[in-house]
């Protein structure tokens, strides 16, 4: 996780408290940890897999490509 982390307060229903904190006691860990955990899970992670994705499908693509000393001369070449 980040260095710096900023506090949020969440109200959750009566049942879902209970059911959060007997999840926390069987994994070891405190209710607050799942919360994060989740947040991650559902917001951040697949943001990251969706750019690896992109990245992937850009590397299969079979564009052309010259080689380095070709590519090396036409990027230092002064634009006209």
């Amino acid at each position: 996780m980040p260095g710096r982390m900023e506090r949020v307060q969440v109200g959750f229903p009566e049942d879902t408290l209970r059911a959060l904190r007997r999840e926390a006691a069987v994994r070891g860990c405190s209710a607050r940890q799942l919360v994060r955990e989740a947040v991650e899970q559902v917001y951040v992670q697949p943001t990251v897999r969706k750019r690896l994705g992109i990245v992937a499908e850009m590397a299969a693509m079979s564009l052309p490509v010259a080689d380095w000393p070709q590519m090396e001369e036409e990027i230092e070449r002064p634009a006209v």
